[in-house]
């Protein structure tokens, strides 16, 4: 075993032992008593406590063995019957749009303009302060801007979708970003118009991008502010470590925040594949050229890892969704034969660009949520490793979402080494049993039932990490556990429910391994640092649910959340 010099004795001595012997067990920091208690290393076991010495695991096993590891100065947490696991590891999420979310008006649920007018109004009314009035979670294809331009008091409105492709502007905001009848839709996206040719409000994909550039920029400190309320949401969740999708913006503020020292969440940053490198929102642009990859390199070079805070990861956007029909399908569209949605990038463009990154050592995640798109991106991952030497930390790509796929292509995640990168608590259209949800009108059957096949692809020997999109789903693991554990069967496609300890497994070990973070943390294992969730129930004895709420929330070994009593 190799061991890399600087690290105190004790941890040393962690790195080398699976349990203290009792008779020679060092004295713990901090124990975590009565509890049911899953490592996530492998094995399926289960123990009842943990104890902590200097942030690191120190040992797992009874209550009576954790027992005799401490002392009067030793903190004691009593878990109370409640499961304890790894700390949760969010493989996707933009962490500062999530942390808006929490300071905007939810328009979640709001289905007709009368209630989005509401909520518009009562936003309003509560914060005359603000000169725009911004939203998130509307999901109503039926709804215009003419259904809240007189609640808005004469501001300017937008309201995100739920599934951030796409947002819905008044007429004020329109206007403010010059949006008319005359303006062409950008490439990727897609002014919607009515009859008259007058824009409806509806913004889809690229075409957000038009109103993005006449919102009010955020304030250095209004980035720190939601930084630090993102994560104290994250803690609410037992969210130990994200991997954020954003722009250099995002990771200039991750970097002050580290610098000041009140950095408190772990960071993999992922920088958007666009020469507009520094916003977090969706490319405008996507044509990538060396020029553009000296300037990748350059932010790299100049960006130091440490445990909080790691870059060397982009994300390519290859299309778009299921339900604005931009998913990019190997068929047309049931509903729509005309369309068989929209890549961003031809195979070509797509071999080019993912070989021209993986052999300058970048790790790349590619949006691929269409069964077509899925096979390029496998295509050109398989291009790139055929054409480059492995990096030397290895290759482990990753494709987003994977909402319907081919079933030829299911065994090929394992044969490549790529992660399937999921977000269970979008599925959950897979369990209605009256299949009314739209990707079943859209997509027909079969591709319906071949969507989200996390179970699949691990049997046959690929890896799957989980994630939120937060958000786009809450950070809350509780809703797509219910999603992936309560699956409902779709014959004769294979069935794709998930255990409790499987879904675990996706958010912490295999989540781990799919950052290249699997040496530090992710597993509960003498020697891995002691980021920890104690979850106020076993969650092992049921399937998931609306939330999941953390009792104690565990970083480095420190409690950074403890919930009220």
């Amino acid at each position: 075993m190799a061991i890399r010099l600087g690290r105190s004795i004790t941890q040393l001595l962690l790195l080398t032992c699976v349990a203290v012997p009792a008779a020679h067990a060092a004295t713990a920091d901090t124990v975590i008593l009565h509890g049911h208690v899953y490592s996530a290393n492998g094995t399926g076991t289960f123990a009842q406590a943990v104890a902590i010495k200097d942030g690191y695991i120190l040992a797992t096993g009874s209550d009576a063995e954790i027992e005799r590891m401490r002392d009067a100065r030793t903190r004691v947490i009593d878990a109370k019957g409640g499961a304890v696991t790894p700390g949760i590891i969010d493989t996707h999420v933009h962490f500062l749009m999530g942390a808006s979310a929490l300071d905007q008006f939810d328009a979640t649920g709001a289905r007709d303009g009368a209630e989005l007018s509401r909520r518009v109004k009562a936003f309003a009314d509560a914060h005359p302060e603000r000169p725009w009035l911004l939203g998130f979670g509307y999901f109503s294809d039926a709804l215009t801007a003419r259904d809240f331009d007189v609640a808005s008091g004469g501001k300017p409105v937008v309201i995100r979708a739920g599934d951030g492709h796409s947002m819905l502007a008044n007429g004020k905001a329109l206007a403010l970003a010059g949006i008319t009848r005359t303006t062409p839709d950008p490439i990727g996206g897609k002014i919607v118009r009515d009859a008259a040719g007058n824009p409806t409000g509806h913004l889809l994909e690229t075409a957000q991008g038009l109103m993005a550039k006449a919102v009010p920029a955020m304030t250095d400190a209004d980035r720190m502010r939601l930084l630090r309320l993102g994560t104290q949401a994250a803690y609410k969740a037992g969210v130990t470590s994200i991997l954020n999708v954003g722009g250099t913006d995002d990771l200039a503020v991750f970097e002050r925040a580290r610098a000041a020292g009140t950095l408190g969440i772990r960071i993999y940053s992922a920088l958007w594949l666009t020469k507009e490198m520094a916003t977090a929102e969706l490319p405008q642009s996507f044509d990538f050229d060396r020029a553009a990859l000296a300037r990748f390199n350059a932010v790299r070079a100049a960006h130091k890892d440490d445990p909080m805070l790691r870059a060397g990861i982009v994300k390519i956007m290859l299309d778009g969704v299921i339900e604005s029909h931009t998913a990019s399908m190997l068929a047309p569209y049931t509903d729509d034969p005309a369309t068989s949605g929209h890549a961003n990038y031809t195979p070509e463009q797509l071999r080019r660009i993912i070989t021209m990154m993986d052999a300058d050592g970048w790790q790349v995640m590619t949006h691929g949520l269409g069964d077509r798109a899925v096979r390029i991106a496998l295509d050109a991952y398989e291009a790139a490793a055929k054409a480059n030497p492995a990096p030397a930390r290895g290759r482990r790509h990753k494709i987003e979402h994977v909402e319907t796929i081919d079933p030829a292509d299911v065994p090929r995640f394992g044969q490549l080494g790529v992660t399937a990168s999921l977000q269970p608590d979008h599925g959950g259209g897979m369990n209605d049993p009256k299949q009314e949800a739209r990707r079943w009108k859209y997509l027909g059957y079969t591709r319906s039932a071949w969507g989200f096949p996390w179970k699949s692809i691990k049997a046959s020997g690929g890896r799957v990490a989980f994630g939120s999109d937060w958000p786009v789903a809450p950070l809350d693991i509780g809703p797509g556990m219910a999603v992936a554990t309560q699956r409902v069967p779709h014959p004769p496609i294979p069935d794709q429910a998930l255990s409790v300890a499987e879904v675990i497994d996706a958010y912490t070990r295999d989540a781990a391994y799919s950052i290249f973070a699997d040496k530090e943390i992710g597993t509960l294992e003498p020697g891995k640092r002691a980021d920890i969730v104690v979850f106020r129930d076993d969650i092992f004895a049921g399937k998931g649910g609306a939330t999941l709420p953390a009792a104690y929330t565990l970083l480095d070994g420190k409690v950074v959340y403890q919930a009220a009593q």
